[in-house]
């Protein structure tokens, strides 16, 4: 009976694992990224715009902003963001990536696809705050050589739709 015990258990916990979904690769994984999906943003010459919900007013605004991308190294994106006019408010931010592949800043990757004109979009989910209040955070990164854009949407503990918080919104 001893002898047995251990075999039953292995088949219990297995019986319990078991599921469907284990059995594919991308069920395990899900989708990656790695800083080579960044490459071909790399460079200057980016220019559009960043919209923004205002929460004062609940409209949207939109300011110019220009980005110079750096090549991506080791698991870390550097982007310097300029605003002109509002040079106080430039900034250099970091896109950081899992040992694994499978977060953008702590956000889980839950969507890896193509749009229309073959660039790479990437989407991300996350528990975080905005405005003060507990919120889902979700984060879009398009990705090309002559279009970029990275948007927050939010959606707030007792909202049942995520609305757009901001969208930089680039092209070269």
């Amino acid at each position: 009976m001893s002898k047995i015990l251990p075999v039953i258990a292995v088949i219990l916990l297995a019986a319990c694992t078991d599921d469907s979904s284990s059995q594919s690769g991308e069920a395990q994984t899900g989708p990656v990224v790695s800083t080579e999906d960044f490459r071909v943003a790399a460079g200057s010459d980016w220019k559009g715009h960043l919209s923004y919900l205002d929460y004062s007013s609940g409209s949207m605004s939109r300011i110019p902003v220009e980005i110079e991308i750096e090549e991506p190294t080791g698991r870390t994106l550097v982007y310097s963001i300029k605003y002109p006019g509002e040079t106080q408010y430039n900034a250099r931010e970091k896109i950081k990536f899992s040992r694994d592949g499978r977060q953008l800043d702590g956000g889980l990757i839950v969507a890896r696809e193509q749009n229309a004109d073959g660039d790479l979009v990437l989407v991300t989910t996350f528990r975080g705050e905005d405005d003060d209040r507990p919120a889902d955070i979700r984060m879009t990164y398009e990705i090309g050589s002559s279009e970029f854009s990275i948007s927050k949407e939010v959606r707030f503990e007792d909202d049942s739709e995520y609305l757009l918080r901001n969208k930089y919104s680039l092209s070269r």
